[in-house]
């Protein structure tokens, strides 16, 4: 692949004989097609391609929040989807090929330097409600300029992957000093089972913590009365 600056006629975008033009996050390229092969895969390559389509299938819908999450301005021309992607192919994915599977507590869904949350817990006690709980430990710094690894209005993304139905919820509505999240879901969602992860970000962007992973928890649904006795 060839970076391409400035031609005669300048960029362009589509197939030319065997030549792509394309651009991607503002730099202009070109490259050739590739060439079909007629070998048959090796087993390594199925399996990587099955780790690349579990992770993608998984990882796409949330790609906004990795992009987030992993600082996507720090990166370059790495995406935070893509180092998400690549973290996720290398320790996210348990089993044998072809029957893999995710061990969802080694999912990363941030990375950063800034402090954790302490404490982080996880519940579901009253109907239709998750409940995360966490401890504030940050200092206002006296000096403005003086960096610290949180900070008491430091935002507290929440992640929710119910498996059942396939769905991703997030919410970013509490901030560190809240030490507490309450999230009402549908009422369908009773009885369904959510896995949870949190992180915490930087109330300007461009720092956060690394992601941790709450756990698993049922959501709770309304208790029907249970049925008199026939006199």
């Amino acid at each position: 692949m060839a970076v391409f600056k400035k031609g005669i006629n300048g960029a362009f975008s589509g197939t030319i004989g065997n030549t792509v033009g394309s651009s991607w996050r503002h730099i202009t390229y070109m490259r050739s097609l590739p060439k079909p092969s007629r070998k048959p895969a090796t087993p390594a390559q199925l399996a990587q391609r099955a780790k690349f389509a579990l992770a993608v299938s998984f990882l796409q819908p949330m790609k906004w929040i990795l992009n987030l999450g992993f600082n996507d301005k720090q990166r370059g021309n790495n995406t935070g989807y893509n180092r998400g992607l690549q973290l996720f192919i290398t320790q996210a994915i348990i089993g044998d090929y072809p029957d893999y599977e995710i061990d969802f507590e080694k999912v990363a869904v941030s990375q950063g330097n800034m402090d954790k949350l302490v404490g982080l817990t996880l519940a579901s006690e009253t109907p239709n409600t998750l409940s995360l709980s966490w401890m504030d430990l940050s200092e206002e710094p006296v000096d403005p300029d003086e960096v610290k690894g949180s900070y008491f209005d430091d935002q507290v993304f929440v992640l929710l992957y119910n498996r059942t139905e396939q769905l991703f919820t997030t919410n970013r509505t509490a901030v560190r000093q809240d030490e507490a999240l309450q999230l009402e879901l549908p009422a369908i969602f009773a009885g369904h089972e959510f896995y949870v992860w949190a992180f915490a970000r930087h109330r300007e962007g461009g720092r956060q913590s690394i992601s941790q992973y709450a756990g698993t928890v049922v959501l709770a649904g309304t208790e029907e009365p249970a049925e008199e006795p026939e006199p």
